[in-house]
């Protein structure tokens, strides 16, 4: 009895989501560990007290507890990040390249579980490893310290099969999957009424000088930040279908060790408040996933500018249009790693 020919044995690929992480309820306990993890991570690169790390932490789990009274939503950014990286998964192994690769997709954080490097250990047997820097602009507090682990840990050999998807603010593509979001999500059209209609655009804030007024010592992602708030910006501002009559930027801000970007979200509502604004959208554009930094931004709007008319478009989240930017960046990076494994003699 003739047996059936073998098939092929598929190479196995771990993409690792790797982004911030946040306490998944509104527990004092669990929102003091993961503000103190990020804390801790925050002092290797600039000095923030330990003392002052507690009392950062206690006040903040407090005061998330206590918002809860009144609105009980805890962050939705670890449940995001698990569902952008289960529809990722669905797409990559539904692509031209499953009959090659079997594509095995995880959800890691730097501040809560599962851990980004455990994660990146368990997965270390994988023929290649794909790891997604969930964040728009990279800074020595983000791909740098995921970059600084695996130079340390990993030998030549292996990081030839490790491939770190990053700087995605420099990617021309990216710009248009979030200005098609924007407009597919935005509750107004170009032909709306003549209402003055505002779009605040949200991005991640960051330190521009230190205690001492001087540039600080480690990667803050300053520079790449402007560029992405302004080319982003223009962008919007210049396309026909804007139905915006005024486009602008504020930075959420931590205003931990010396001064940050400007206009922060503070501000912009200051001036709001005294422009009496009728209408605004917000949209956190300096983010792939909706968390504590951005779901209650609409809510702090209005208690400002009570009068005014107030709308949050969600971050990119698992939207089919990004999560598919996703697949061909991993795709891509897949074909890299195997090219290179190829031209060594590993394949």
């Amino acid at each position: 009895m003739q047996s059936e020919a073998a098939l092929p044995v598929k190479r196995k690929i771990a993409v690792i989501l790797a982004a911030h992480g946040e306490a998944e309820t509104t527990g004092i306990l669990e929102n003091y560990r993961v503000t103190m993890l990020t804390l801790g991570h925050a002092s290797m690169v600039m000095p923030i007290p330990l003392p002052l790390q507690q009392f950062i932490a206690v006040t903040s789990s407090i005061r998330k507890r206590v918002r809860s009274f009144s609105n009980a939503q805890a962050s939705p950014h670890n449940r995001i990040t698990r569902e952008q990286g289960d529809e990722l998964n669905r797409q990559l192994n539904s692509s031209l390249l499953a009959g090659q690769f079997d594509f095995e997709v995880h959800a890691a954080f730097s501040a809560s579980e599962p851990n980004v490097e455990k994660v990146i250990e368990k997965t270390r047997c994988s023929d290649a490893q794909v790891i997604v820097s969930m964040s728009p602009v990279d800074s020595t507090l983000s791909c740098g310290m995921l970059c600084s682990y695996l130079a340390s840990s990993f030998s030549v050999q292996e990081l030839s099969k490790v491939k770190v998807l990053s700087r995605f603010w420099s990617d021309e593509q990216l710009y248009f999957v979030i200005l098609d979001h924007l407009l597919q999500n935005s509750r107004f059209s170009r032909t709306s009424g003549d209402k003055k209609r505002m779009l605040l655009l949200l991005h991640h804030g960051t330190l521009v000088t230190d205690k001492t007024g001087d540039t600080p010592k480690f990667r803050t992602g300053l520079d790449a930040t402007m560029i992405f708030a302004d080319r982003l910006r223009s962008m919007i501002v210049a396309h026909p279908d804007n139905p915006y009559r005024s486009v602008r930027t504020a930075y959420l801000n931590h205003n931990v060790g010396g001064e940050w970007t400007k206009p922060s979200f503070e501000e912009i509502c200051f001036d709001l408040k005294k422009e009496q604004a009728e209408s605004v959208d917000i949209f956190a554009c300096g983010y792939f996933a909706d968390g504590n930094e951005t779901i209650h931004r609409a809510a702090e709007l209005i208690s400002e500018v009570p009068d005014s008319s107030v709308y949050n478009i969600p971050c990119l989240n698992n939207s089919q249009l990004f999560t598919s930017y996703l697949a061909l960046k991993v795709v891509s990076a897949v074909e890299q790693i195997t090219c290179m494994s190829n031209e060594l003699g590993n394949g």
